[in-house]
């Protein structure tokens, strides 16, 4: 669990939608959001899903149907709007995926977040951008092959 103060309840899906970063490469958020995307489509999608991950973890993520089979066991997904930094390290990041948000929100004051499932991301100097190393649970940042 972690507690994330940046969620406030939209009425529409459509302000929920403009509050998204734009798609972004540097943008941690954005990454995540893309990389949980394109999951919906593992086959059709399987080219963007190999730019998004780290190359130390494409033979864990084999062809991305198992992670994509698991995503689709969360019902009601919404995303955390930032993506926290993992503690001493910079350039890992953890995006949440939570379970039973049938519409956008954002919580204006301190709330216990339960994620379903987090996505572990890694800042990426050579490549300029963040990559995704894992999906389930927290990968601690001595785990993530860093090089920044």
């Amino acid at each position: 669990m972690a507690t994330d103060d940046s969620w406030r309840r939209f009425t529409t899906d459509e302000e929920a939608a403009a509050a998204l970063p734009e798609p972004s490469l540097t943008d941690p958020v954005s990454v995540g959001i893309m990389f949980v995307t394109a999951l919906e489509d593992p086959i059709g999608r399987r080219r963007d899903l190999e730019l998004l991950i780290t190359p130390e973890s494409a033979n864990a993520w084999g062809d991305f149907t198992e992670a994509a089979a698991g995503l689709a066991t969360i019902e009601d997904q919404g995303f955390g709007s930032i993506a926290d930094e993992a503690v001493g390290a910079l350039d890992v990041r953890y995006f949440k995926i939570l379970r039973g948000v049938p519409d956008g929100y954002k919580v204006l004051d301190d709330q216990i977040i339960d994620a379903a499932a987090i996505v572990t991301l890694v800042w990426r100097p050579e490549f300029g951008q963040w990559m995704v190393h894992a999906m389930g649970d927290y990968v601690r940042p001595e785990h993530v092959p860093r090089t920044a």
